[in-house]
C-alpha cells in the first residue's frame, strides 16, 4: 500500500468509538498475541478497548483519530493532566506511512510535555519514537494479571 493523500487527523468523536475499538484490539493482539490469543491478553483488549473505555477515554482525555477517507487508521490518546502518551496505534498495513509521524506532530501543537512507555520488545515502535526525538528516560513494569512486563520510558527531548 502506498502513502494515501487523504490522511487528515482531528479530534476524536462519538461516532469513531465503535471502529477505535476494532482498531486498538486489532493493533494490540498483533503486537503482543505473537503466540496467539492467550486468555489474558483476550481480557485485557475486551475490556481496556470496550467502547464503553474508549467512550470514557474521547470524553476524559485528548483522542485524536487518523483518517483515511474519514476511516480510522490510527489513534492518539494523551493525558491531558501530564502529556502521558497512553496508547498510540496504527494500523499495520498503514504503519510506516507516516500516520504515527501525523499523529504526533499534531499533539506536540497541544501538549507542552509528551512522555510514554513502550514494551522493551516492541524495537519497531523503540526505533521510531527514537526518531521523533523521544529519548530513554528509565523503565517501568506494567503488570497484566500478575505478570510484569518491562517497558521503557520515553520522553521527547526537545518540542
Amino acid at each position: 500500500m502506498t502513502p494515501n493523500t487523504a490522511l487528515s487527523v482531528r479530534t476524536a468523536q462519538p461516532q469513531d468509538i465503535e471502529p477505535l475499538s476494532v482498531l486498538c484490539t486489532t493493533v494490540w493482539i498483533d503486537t503482543y498475541s505473537f503466540d496467539g490469543i492467550e486468555p489474558s491478553h483476550a481480557r485485557y483488549v475486551l475490556t481496556q478497548f470496550s467502547p464503553t473505555a474508549l467512550q470514557q477515554q474521547i470524553e476524559q482525555k485528548t483522542v485524536f483519530v487518523a483518517l483515511n477517507q474519514d476511516n480510522p487508521v490510527g489513534v492518539i490518546i494523551i493525558h491531558p493532566g501530564n502529556g502521558e502518551i497512553e496508547t498510540l496505534y496504527v494500523l499495520p498495513r498503514y504503519q510506516s506511512q507516516g500516520v504515527g509521524r501525523l499523529l504526533l506532530q499534531h499533539s506536540k501543537q497541544q501538549a507542552d510535555t509528551l512522555f510514554l512507555t513502550c514494551w522493551e520488545g516492541n524495537h519497531k515502535a523503540l526505533a521510531f519514537y527514537q526518531r521523533q526525538g523521544f529519548i530513554e528516560d528509565g523503565e517501568f513494569f506494567f503488570e497484566l494479571e500478575g505478570k510484569k512486563i518491562r517497558n521503557i520510558r520515553l520522553i521527547l527531548e526537545d518540542h
